[in-house]
């Protein structure tokens, strides 16, 4: 490990999130408030200096006294992001002396200057380009930033000491597709807030209507579609009693449209409804008026939405991908990619069945007790210590 009397230096890269944003601004900036809270509380018997340099906006952070913070205004225009990567950014390591930049995006400089880590959310970008279906969703100046941002992530991952990923499944995807080292790649989950209520106390849950959530932006791999069309077949099966509450911002308009447009197609307007996006709006706001969480995404790098859902002491409905099945065990349910007759008629007698949907929420109670961010924290500064001590974590 590092020596006690060697104060090694620590820089944290955020200047380009924005919290409430989207994008890089919402569950990207949700990991890197985290972080750094709990990094805090480590450096008060920590053995590095760590400077960060955030955007100005980037607030939540003022009791981090153990964190040296520098406020940069990162403009959106691209040539300038280019200059702070690839040139401030180096030089800025070099006059600080610092041993070891974290980059929470796989944004990180050509040259190389001292250790270097990068957290990879997900390979969200190759998933886009390689899927014709969600790429006729891309405009034309949306698809050059896919493809640029696919080759620097390309080219971040190369250069990394590390890799930070959110779980195992995106660990796998990643050696696979970089075909790199497992060694190199090193994945801490992310975690929510402590538990609010329990859901089987919870005198509202649930009433004579079955209220479902869909938390997630109008992005096409969210599922929205799947989501309508589960709906469609709900009511043509003869289950009327439910409402389902579309919450997320809207950065893809066509994609919202042609959501808006099949729901009138299929003739759900009392069933299916869309809530603005509230920058303002806490999560015990949003999931206090749920009874049941959904997510059918057909990607997803982890899913912090399924984590809160069960710590508001609700059951989690999500599609059976191998990150939710990670994250979830067996306290999430399922629902496959086939929805005939027979899946439909059991996922509607498992929604009225109040006594299933209660054992979901003890689940869940026990399945939040793996996660947390202070652990998080724990496990990313033992891989800052293992980086500049040059050993394996």
């Amino acid at each position: 490990m590092v020596s006690l009397n060697t104060k090694k230096k620590i820089c944290i890269d955020i200047s380009n999130l924005i919290p409430g944003k989207g994008g890089s601004g919402g569950g990207i900036a949700t990991y890197t408030l985290n972080l750094l809270k709990g990094l805090n509380e480590i450096g008060s018997t920590g053995n590095a200096e760590i400077i960060c340099l955030k955007h100005p906006c980037f607030v939540g952070l003022d009791n981090c006294s153990n964190i040296k913070f520098k406020n940069f205004s990162l403009q959106k225009n691209i040539v300038l992001r280019l200059y702070w990567t690839h040139i401030y950014l180096p030089f800025f390591c070099i006059s600080n002396k610092i041993d070891l930049l974290h980059k929470v995006t796989p944004e990180l400089p050509l040259i190389k200057v001292c250790k270097y880590i990068c957290t990879l959310h997900d390979l969200m970008f190759e998933y886009y380009l390689s899927n014709k279906d969600l790429r006729k969703h891309l405009r034309w100046t949306e698809l050059i930033k896919f493809y640029f941002f696919r080759k620097i992530t390309k080219h971040a991952v190369f250069i990394s000491d590390a890799v930070i990923v959110p779980s195992e499944a995106i660990k796998n995807e990643v050696a696979g597709k970089f075909k790199m080292n497992e060694h190199k790649i090193f994945f801490t989950h992310e975690a929510t807030e402590e538990r609010k209520i329990v859901g089987t106390e919870a005198a509202s849950w649930y009433g004579e209507k079955l209220n479902i959530g869909v938390i997630a932006g109008f992005h096409p791999h969210k599922g929205h579609k799947k989501v309508l069309q589960l709906a469609n077949k709900f009511v043509q099966s003869g289950f009327t009693n439910f409402s389902i509450s579309f919450r997320g911002a809207a950065p893809f308009k066509n994609y919202f449209n042609e959501i808006q447009l099949l729901k009138e197609k299929l003739k759900l307007s009392d069933y299916v409804f869309f809530l603005p996006f509230e920058a303002g709006k806490t999560l015990d706001q949003i999931y206090s008026t749920l009874d049941i969480v959904l997510l059918l995404s057909e990607y997803e790098g982890f899913g912090l939405p399924i984590l809160e859902a069960q710590a508001h002491g609700l059951p989690v409905l999500c599609s059976d991908l191998p990150v939710f099945k990670e994250i979830l065990g067996d306290s999430g349910y399922y629902i496959g990619r086939e929805m005939d007759d027979y899946a439909i008629n059991k996922i509607i007698a498992d929604l009225k069945n109040k006594t299933l949907l209660r054992a979901y929420i003890s689940k869940g109670c026990d399945n939040l007790k793996k996660y947390s961010w202070r652990k998080m924290s724990e496990q990313t500064n033992q891989i800052y210590m293992r980086v500049m001590d040059n050993k394996r974590v």
